[in-house]
């Protein structure tokens, strides 16, 4: 019996380019104050639609800017606070729907730690779950998904068994392969993420694939007995 649903956070509670744009915006701010750079906003994105690598090093490259510059750029981007993010289609009634109906809820995450506290800030998701891991806060990138250890801290403080949780996630390359430690249900929400086109990590794929977070809303899934 299912009890619990956790959730990845970026580009699947909410359109991790979103994030992207933000802090290219504060950027491009600063650049045009400080360097005196033209349309840094629209360069940005564009550099960031050729290749989303190396944007700043491209940037500055184009612009004759220093090592400096890029350094910059790079801390502006990491530490900036967006003011608000926007949910991923039906996700804010997919939180607030679950809860009402009794389930625990949750969001691993991974990141830098201020980075995603200002995304999950900016969202406004704190009141929607019942905990939130940053999973680098627990002591680095070695915890990142597909770490089993933020999933059995997840349940141990949902008060739930790993078979009852269902994970719900989009990247191929770290959300599904935690089937190879723990018997949870994964989720897959198919989309444009930016990491949509990645092979699945140890060929494990998920247990369901759905189109957007409504369809678990509506019931059209049939959860695994």
């Amino acid at each position: 019996m299912i009890k619990a649903f956790v959730f990845d956070l970026d580009d699947t509670l909410f359109p991790e380019k979103e994030y992207v744009r933000s802090g290219f915006r504060t950027v491009a701010e600063y650049f045009g104050k400080t360097y005196g750079v033209k349309e840094a906003y629209p360069k940005l994105q564009r550099l960031f639609a050729e290749n989303a690598k190396g944007v700043f090093d491209r940037l500055c490259e184009e612009e004759k800017l220093s090592e400096g510059a890029k350094k910059e750029a790079i801390d502006i981007y990491r530490t900036h606070r967006p003011e608000s993010l926007r949910y991923a289609d039906g996700a804010e009634e997919l939180l607030k729907h679950l809860r009402k109906n009794g389930y625990r809820l949750g969001i691993i995450t991974d990141g830098r730690p201020f980075a995603q506290q200002a995304k999950i800030d900016a969202l406004g998701v704190t009141d929607l779950v019942d905990e939130i891991i940053i999973t680098d806060a627990l002591g680095g990138e070695e915890y990142r998904k597909p770490n089993p250890y933020a999933f059995r801290l997840m349940t141990e403080k949902l008060g739930v068994k790993a078979e009852e949780t269902v994970y719900v996630g989009d990247n191929p390359q770290k959300d599904f392969a935690i089937k190879k430690y723990l018997p949870v249900t994964t989720v897959r929400v198919l989309g444009e993420g930016l990491y949509a086109d990645k092979e699945y990590l140890y060929g494990i794929k998920p247990d369901i694939t759905i189109n957007n977070l409504q369809e678990l809303k509506g019931g059209t899934v049939l959860w695994p007995k």
